[in-house]
Order: C-alpha cells, then structure tokens, then sequence
C-alpha cells in the first residue's frame, strides 16, 4: 500500500493521473422505471476488489449499496491499452427523489454526485443530438452543463458520433471527451447510441464503455428501446445497413417488428444516425446510398425501414450524421405532407423528421450553402441540440437550443399534437 501511494504521488508530480482514479462517471437507464445504472472506469484493473456503488438520500448517509461487474477491454490501437469499465444498478428507486451517490471500490472512491430518480407521471424533458466532441463542442459541453445545474433536463440523448473519435490516440481522446461531459452525464441520464464514427473494430468502444437498455438479441449497446411516460423511444444502428452487416440488419428488423407490436404507449419516438431525408448541397438533398439504404432496403438483405415506422404510426424521427439542423413536414415514400400552420402540426399523417447533428463536430454545415429541399420547414447554422418537452398524452413539443450562449437561445419552437 506504501509503495502504491509512493507512485501515485509521483505520478501526480509528473502532472499524470494515478491509473486506479474512478473517472468517467455517467448515469443511464435500464428500462425499468425503478433503477439507474451507473458505469464508470478505471485505467488499472481490481484485483481481489468488487466495485461498488452507494447512494442514498442524504450525501452524508450513503447506506445502500449495490454492487458492480468489471468488463476488462482493449483498445484497438497499436498499444492495444486496457481499460476496466465497472457497472451497478441502483434498484428500488423512489421517482421523485433525490439521491446521491458515488462509486469505486476500497481502492478508491469518487466524488459525490447526485440525480433525482425520474417522475414518468411528469413532463419528460430531454436534450438530443449528435455529432459532439472536445473540439468545436465545447460551448455546447458548456451549455449542457449550465442548463443541468439549472435542472432542465430529466434526459440526455446523443444519437452518434461521439468525441470524434471515442478510439483515438489509443482511446485518450474517449477518455477526455467522457471526462469532459461528466459534469452532466453523471447527474442526468446519458443515453448513446452508435454512429458511423463508432463502427471501428466491431463497435469496439460504445460496446465497453457504455451501458444501455438490453434488447435480447445481441445486448451491446447498438439498438435499445424504453418506456418513459407517455413515449416509446427506440435507438436503430442504420451503421448495419452502411457497412452491409446484412445478418445483423435482418436482426434488427425482426426486433423492431416486435418491438413497435408491443408498445403500447401514445408517442413513439425513433432515433438512428443517419438522415433519410434533409437538404444538402446537392439537387436531391441527403440520398447518399449508404444513408437511404435503412430508408428503401434491398432484397430480403437489408430490410427497408420506413414503411414499417409509417405503419406503426412512428411520430416523431430524429437523426444525426449532417452537421447542421433542420425540421421538415410529416413525411413518407419522399411525400411531405404540408398544413396551414408548420410551426403546430395536429394529428399528422406521417413521423415529422428533425435533423439534429450540429452540436459540435469537426466540419460544421450552414444551411446558406445547402439547396433547401420542399420537405424542408427551418433549416438553421448555429450550433445547438434539439430540446423536446413530452407534456402529455396529447402534446409535445420540440425546439432548437442554440448553445452559442450558456443560457441557450430557443429558436424554433414547434408543437406536436394528437388526439
């Protein structure tokens, strides 16, 4: 114990972190309304240790506890680094109530953080986007954090391309971004999902450091679905149809196709990286093959998904991959269907479509330089997220956060409503 505290105390004074230090915390959810999941890591493994969680209601009387399981990884990179992801589930969970909590083990515990255990009989308020790093995302980063502190959201969504990329520099640059966000993702909800910048070795990174909602096929954090409230939310990997994984297309179809037969909920929310329809530089908008390929299918290979969202009256899609925003019409088969009013649609005949991948990428778009295609109703430059507000079983809303400011500027107001 000596000789490890004389070497963690020199690895500080080389200004470089003792490998055992709990770091990355972040919260998510596990699909029953009574748990929270917590997954952090660490650079050294435990030996003869059990990681562990202990939360409770007051921060200075942390008496229940729960215990973790350690996923030991490599990197893909040359040096082929491990790391040690460690995950716990909170259960019998009071919504409503503030709890706090820290995780670690007796080699070392972390700070003390703390998340009210969401309320699905209130009104659901979640951040979403994609395309976020350290670099050109900071002011995003920064407003995320402001508007937790200030509680204004119960969930966090990043729908693909996370810190550009989770994998580089043998993973330090996935390490600095999941630092970087812990001032948010370990006190709300953060919920992923993989885009094209997370195929590299098999999905390698958001597989291990991640901890989503099972879905019984391959549990790797690669498509997921819950409950909250009044929605159904699902998470589809279009990077299946990208990379022709047909197999793992076909999988994934055949679950959707259960998993929209058995909600039950009013309002159905589905979330993938790649757009199907948007406006881009070129004539025809967003129809690069590899992105519409999950929109038509090809053969029995690569089932198409749209007609099956339309026929499960899917209400609301959100997607990443272009850097920029923009809203469009209800739409379907290339149709939009337009109304008197496009800022409150009523019982639409189609999913509404918002494209939200500019929160802060390597190479952000301006829709000044994009062909505006018909489908399209606000197309904006700023860098931000989608804020959507679940009200009721008859209203939501959603609008864009521009995060040029920490207190964030609304600028596109719009409201979903049905009977």
């Amino acid at each position: 114990m000596i000789l490890r505290l004389t070497f963690c105390l020199l690895a500080i004074a080389a200004a470089t972190v003792c490998s055992k230090k709990v770091e990355q915390v972040h919260l998510s959810l596990s699909g029953r309304p009574d748990e929270m999941v917590v997954t952090w890591l660490t650079l050294d493994p435990l030996p003869n240790v059990t990681p562990y969680v202990a939360f409770g209601v007051t921060k200075n009387s942390l008496r229940l506890t729960a215990k973790g399981n350690t996923t030991g990884w490599a990197d893909q990179g040359k040096k082929g680094k491990m790391r040690y992801t460690h995950r716990a589930t909170m259960q019998n969970m009071v919504a409503g109530q503030l709890y706090y909590y820290q995780v670690g083990s007796s080699q070392e515990m972390s700070e003390i953080f703390h998340f009210r255990q969401p309320d699905q009989s209130q009104p659901l308020r979640a951040a979403i986007f994609g395309d976020l790093s350290i670099y050109k995302g900071q002011q995003s980063i920064d407003q995320l954090i402001a508007a937790r502190k200030d509680n204004q959201f119960d969930l966090i969504i990043h729908i693909g391309d996370l810190a550009y990329d989770l994998h580089d520099q043998d993973g330090s640059t996935g390490d600095d971004y999941m630092n970087a966000i812990e001032p948010f993702a370990a006190y709300v909800p953060y919920m992923v999902f993989a885009g094209n910048h997370e195929v590299d070795s098999n999905f390698n990174h958001i597989t291990n450091r991640f901890t989503m909602p099972r879905n019984g096929v391959y549990d790797n954090n690669l498509f997921w679905s819950f409950d909250y409230g009044f929605v159904h939310f699902i998470a589809l990997n279009s990077e299946y149809y990208a990379e022709e994984m047909s197999k793992e297309s076909q999988k994934q179809f055949k679950w959707l196709e259960q998993d929209l037969a058995n909600n039950k909920k009013k309002w159905t929310i589905v979330m993938f990286h790649r757009p199907w329809y948007c406006s881009s530089k070129k004539k025809k908008g967003c129809h690069d093959d590899e992105d519409i390929l999950s929109r038509e299918g090809l053969t029995d290979k690569f089932p198409g998904l749209e007609e099956l969202l339309n026929q499960h009256k899917v209400d609301l899609i959100l997607y990443g991959h272009k850097h920029t925003y923009e809203r469009m019409w209800p739409i379907f088969n290339k149709e939009p269907f337009k109304s008197s009013d496009p800022t409150h649609i009523k019982n639409a005949p189609a999913p509404v479509y918002i494209l939200t991948g500019g929160a802060g990428c390597h190479s952000h778009e301006d829709p000044s330089d994009h062909i505006i295609q018909d489908f399209s109703v606000k197309a904006l430059g700023e860098y931000g997220y989608t804020f959507l507000t679940v009200y009721n079983a008859t209203h939501l809303s959603t609008d864009f956060v521009d995060t040029s400011e920490t207190t964030g500027k609304f600028l596109d107001p719009f409201v979903l409503e049905k009977n």
